[in-house]
Formats: structure tokens, sequence, C-alpha cells
């Protein structure tokens, strides 16, 4: 891998995919729409802006003159937090932009695509038969990406183009400042306030940024063509657990409110995941120290929310 393009190079994600690469001395051709980004990142050689809005990744080919790529990441992604996650319209813009993409990128002469699915793809992969499901919040977002990466096969598989698909968890660490679990139970923790949860007995995973980036390079690397690869860990703990381990780890004295809101109808059946098929194909494995990953996360937002 000596070069690449990635969309959504100036999101979380993104940005750490970019900075990770470049930092192994691979070139970057960046797809964003933060000019204050991208210019912060081209302040880096190998690095090369492409200012282009979602509409543009049908043309991509004519914003970048460059050919012949190792890799197309794609990493871009409208509405994945609040209500814009359950948004309808939102979503399948999103699965019609991933398939541009997988246009785009044969056009520009890119031997291999990958795309960012979700392990709420799960949720979706259900028999056309099946009893309908209470859906939980992101029962839209997880079909828009489940269509998305299965469309998207298709499409590369009569292109001529290799497709591989990683599907991911949670993901904390520096640069993500919603109000993801961890960001929350650190925040409540800091200003003392009780912690509402979910009973939530029932299985949990969460990945550290770079756990997360390394998982996605392994499968660019070393996936097979047209597989999907879950980003996570193996063992996994409860929901419940999750959270009492992160508050040993900052030392919370928060009260954690278990059962404040309802379980969700539905949960991931981890145990229909294959966890373990990213280390037996690629040989990578997410295996970073918990507790330093959340207090690096710690140290970071409360800087970031006293600065701003």
């Amino acid at each position: 891998m000596k070069k690449v393009i990635i969309t959504g190079a100036t999101g979380f994600l993104g940005k750490h995919l970019t900075n990770t690469l470049l930092d192994s001395g691979i070139e970057v051709y960046g797809v964003g729409r933060n000019k204050d980004v991208l210019d912060e990142l081209a302040k880096n050689k190998l690095f090369h802006p492409v200012e282009a809005g979602f509409e543009e990744y049908s043309v991509l080919d004519q914003k970048i003159e460059e050919r012949e790529f190792d890799i197309f990441f794609h990493i871009a992604h409208l509405g994945v937090n609040g209500v814009n996650k359950n948004d309808y319209r939102i979503q399948l813009m999103n699965t019609n932009i991933s398939c541009d993409a997988v246009i785009s990128a044969k056009r520009i002469g890119c031997k291999r695509f990958l795309f960012t699915g979700s392990v709420d793809e799960y949720e979706a992969c259900l028999e056309p038969d099946a009893h309908f499901i209470m859906p939980s919040h992101s029962r839209i977002y997880g079909i828009a990406k489940f269509a998305a990466e299965n469309i998207g096969k298709t499409i590369a598989l009569s292109l001529g183009i290799e497709y591989v698909s990683v599907l991911l968890s949670l993901t904390y660490g520096e640069g993500n400042k919603t109000k993801i679990l961890p960001n929350t139970i650190i925040r409540n923790t800091e200003a003392g306030l009780p912690i509402k949860l979910i009973t939530g007995n029932n299985l949990f995973d969460m990945n550290y940024i770079d756990e997360t980036v390394g998982g996605i390079i392994a499968a660019a690397e070393k996936g097979h063509n047209l597989e999907s690869y879950y980003v996570g860990h193996y063992n996994l703990d409860t929901f419940r657990n999750n959270v009492i381990k992160m508050c040993e780890v900052i030392g919370s004295k928060s009260e954690l409110h278990f059962g404040e809101y309802p379980d969700p109808d539905y949960n991931i059946d981890y145990a229909s995941i294959n966890r373990k098929k990213l280390y037996d194909h690629t040989g990578y494995k997410c295996e970073s120290s918990f507790k330093d990953n959340l207090l690096r996360t710690r140290e970071w937002l409360l800087t970031d929310d006293l600065n701003n």
C-alpha cells in the first residue's frame, strides 16, 4: 500500500486513519468538506486535499487527476448520531453515495475498495418473512449500511474491482465529542452527576480509535475479496459490567442508575458474529490496554470541553 484515497478524511475516524497512514509514509488523497482540517493535514507533503461534498462523489474521477491507487477507503457517512441516524432520507442518500463511490473508485483506477459498515447491520439481516421485531434507534441506519454494502459488492464484482467491508462497533477516543457512552460517563463523573442507564445485561463491545483504525488497515491490506470483517473484541462482557469497569478506571463516584431507561427490544446477537475472522484472515486483533485507552480519552475530552 503506497497510495490511497480516503473519503471523510476530515471526520473523527477518517482523520485518524489519514494520520496513521501518513505516519507510515503512505501517500493520501483525502476527500472532505472541512477546508480548515484539509489545510491542516496538507502540512504533510504526502497529503493531497480534495475538497468535495457528498453530491460530488459520483464525479470524484474528475476532481482527482492522479490515477492507479491501491485502496479507496470509503469512511464518509452522513447522520451517524442523533435523530439523523433514523432519518430515512439521509440514510438512503448514504447508500447512493456509497455506490457512487465504488464507480468513481473504478474510474480512478483503484485496485480495491474498502467500505466501513456497522455492527448495526446485524439487526437488518433478517429473513424477509421473519416476524417484525421492534426496531432499535439504529434500525434505518443499519439497513442503509447493509444495503450499501451488498449493492456495493455487486457493483464492484461487475466492474472488476475488489471490495472488502469492515463492520464497526462503537468507537471512542480523541476527536469524538459526541454523547457516546464513555464520554457520558466521563462528563457526568466530572460534574458529579448520576449516570442514567439501561439495565444492560446484554453483551456489549466498543473499540478505542487506534484499534478500529488498525482493523480497517488490516482488512484493507490482507482481507479477502468480497468478505466482511467484524472489527472488535473476541471476549465480550455485558453492557452493565463495561460501565462498572469504566467507572472503576476513572475513579467515578457517580451513582449508577441501571434500569432508568428500558432495555432495547432488540440486541445485537454477538454469538452469530464471527469475531475471529479478522484475526484468522489478517492476523490482526484488538487487544490494546482498556485502562490506558480510557484514561487518554478522559484527559483529551476534559481538556477539549474546558477549551470549548
